[in-house]
């Protein structure tokens, strides 16, 4: 069993348990590696060969190594060192007293869409990959709105006159979506989210975009633009740039150990969406 472990380089403490835990995979004879997240990023095929990918950082720690593992079909499990922990499996100690149940495999798989990016200049291919998250194209550094044409399937939608547009997967939308307005997607649909970033002028709503379907997004703009990746990547755009996106083939892997109907009541934590149906009332005096 091969096993990576990818830590969050500025919190010491995410370093210090990777490296635990490697120790006390190696004593049980197990291929087990440590490394930082950021690394994986730019080395994924380092992960080929492994059949299991932990990490020790927060939500984006975890969508790294969503990204890296994919293709090469790893199972991802996270332990929080995080804020909100909305992805992430363990709490550090828990996971200590859980290695057991953690290598013997059990728990259940959770699949999840990614998104396929691709951007094209004007020569042709820039750069593509994966999303795990959202793919945003919008504005640059100067608090100007940027247009953004879109066609789904070759076919012109709109044209969004705002500070930009995020493309999402179910993940995606219960982080930047949801805060943009948009809807949350239950983890296991196929679909895709679009949301325009406070638009001026021109449509508002957001849009699920099927599964086999290809958005594609062309910016206009007399200043910069950005293309930012899982809001961990970013790469600058020029006018006329095209930002195509569609359901990858990949499909990132979680382990879960908790019930198989846990969204919706980790959904209601999280976000704080929890009120008593009974709210405290003001006691008036009789006079």
């Amino acid at each position: 069993m091969r096993v990576a472990l990818l830590f969050q380089p500025r919190i010491a403490a995410s370093v210090a348990h990777a490296q635990r835990t490697q120790q006390r995979l190696t004593t049980r004879g197990l291929d087990a590696w440590c490394v930082s997240s950021w690394e994986i990023t730019e080395q994924p095929a380092d992960l080929a060969g492994a059949n299991l990918v932990v990490t020790f950082g927060g939500d984006g720690t975890l969508l790294r190594a969503a990204r890296a593992a994919a293709p090469h079909m790893a199972t991802c499990i996270g332990v929080n060192y995080g804020r909100l922990g909305f992805l992430t499996e363990f709490t550090p100690d828990e996971f200590d007293s859980r290695l057991d149940e953690v290598l013997d495999s059990g728990y259940w798989i959770e699949e999840r869409v990614l998104i396929d990016w691709t951007h094209h200049d004007a020569n042709g291919v820039v750069a593509s990959g994966l999303a795990a998250g959202d793919v945003v194209v919008g504005r640059g550094r100067m608090a100007r709105v940027v247009e953004i044409e879109v066609r789904i399937n070759g076919v012109v939608l709109t044209t969004y006159t705002s500070d930009g547009v995020i493309v999402a997967t179910p993940t995606g939308t219960t982080g930047y979506v949801q805060a943009a307005g948009g809807p949350v997607l239950h983890p296991e649909v196929r679909d895709l989210v679009m949301t325009p970033l406070v638009p001026f002028l021109t449509p508002a709503n957001s849009i699920v975009v099927g599964h086999e379907e290809r958005v594609e997004l062309t910016t206009y703009t007399t200043h910069e633009a950005t293309l930012s990746i899982d809001g961990q990547t970013d790469q600058l755009l020029t006018s006329g740039d095209r930002v195509v996106c569609k359901a990858s083939e990949h499909l990132a892997r979680f382990a879960r150990f908790r019930e198989s109907d846990y969204f919706y009541a980790t959904l209601a934590e999280k976000m704080r969406w929890r009120v008593p149906r009974e709210m405290p009332r003001p006691i008036h005096g009789s006079g």
